[in-house]
């Protein structure tokens, strides 16, 4: 009987707690929030709200449906980034900054960013690679960077 009561007890005040509107953080699993790390050297230059940070870069492939839209040569910009890679131009996706921003990232120059990523990751770039260079992007994988947003020039 003791039990039951206290599982009442518990069951109710777990509902009020609820409905109350508190919100209790949770507990950030390991290395969260440590993946980004200031850069002193052009702080505040760009319009970037967290320009030049050590960031997550990964790689993928456009034109391969698997791992883009429905539509998987157009970015979210509307342009044909098959063809703009194929032509040898560096292109990228972010979330953090405007599209048709120009990103450098550290060994490996800059890009232009013309797509977006999944709002999971907001902090992250991810290079656009060719169709046929899957396993190039599978090799890249996940790496720590240096990305900076180029100023924009008036």
């Amino acid at each position: 009987m003791k039990k039951l009561i206290f599982l009442i007890f518990v069951t109710g005040v777990a509902l009020l707690w609820m409905g109350s509107g508190i919100d209790v953080p949770a507990a950030n699993p390991p290395r969260v929030g440590s993946e980004i790390i200031p850069y002193d050297g052009l702080a505040g230059v760009a319009e970037s709200p967290i320009p030049g940070h050590i960031r997550e870069v990964t790689a993928y492939n456009v034109g391969v449906r698997g791992q883009t839209s429905d539509d998987p040569c157009i970015g979210a910009t509307g342009k044909n980034l098959c063809r703009l890679v194929a032509r040898g131009l560096k292109i990228c996706a972010a979330n953090f900054v405007a599209p048709e921003t120009i990103l450098h990232i550290e060994g490996y120059g800059e890009c232009i960013v013309l797509d977006r990523m999944n709002r999971r990751f907001a902090h992250r770039v991810d290079i656009a690679m060719g169709r046929a260079e899957i396993d190039r992007a599978l090799e890249f994988g996940i790496q720590r960077r240096q990305v900076k947003v180029k100023p924009v020039r008036p």
